[in-house]
């Protein structure tokens, strides 16, 4: 598949830059950027996790679960 992209001049001198250390030519050294940056871009646009999906991997001990049941039950009034 054959793809242009368009460069600012900033960006295009960083990977003149990185082509010359690297010794790759520019079209490695952006398929390896794009590669490597890819899932990095994925995961910030990834869907938030809904409430309580890792509910199941942390479950609470059995006291704390009492503790929360019992307070809970217990009136409590707004502080002043």
């Amino acid at each position: 598949m054959k793809t242009s992209v368009l460069l600012d001049d900033e960006l295009a001198s960083e990977v003149a830059k990185t082509s010359s250390l690297v010794g790759e030519n520019q079209a490695t050294i952006l398929r390896m950027a794009i590669r490597a940056g890819l899932p990095v871009v994925a995961n910030r646009f990834q869907a938030p996790r809904p409430e309580g999906y890792f509910a199941d991997a942390y479950p609470l001990p059995k006291e704390r679960r009492n503790l929360e049941k019992a307070m809970s039950r217990i009136r409590q009034k707004p502080e002043r």
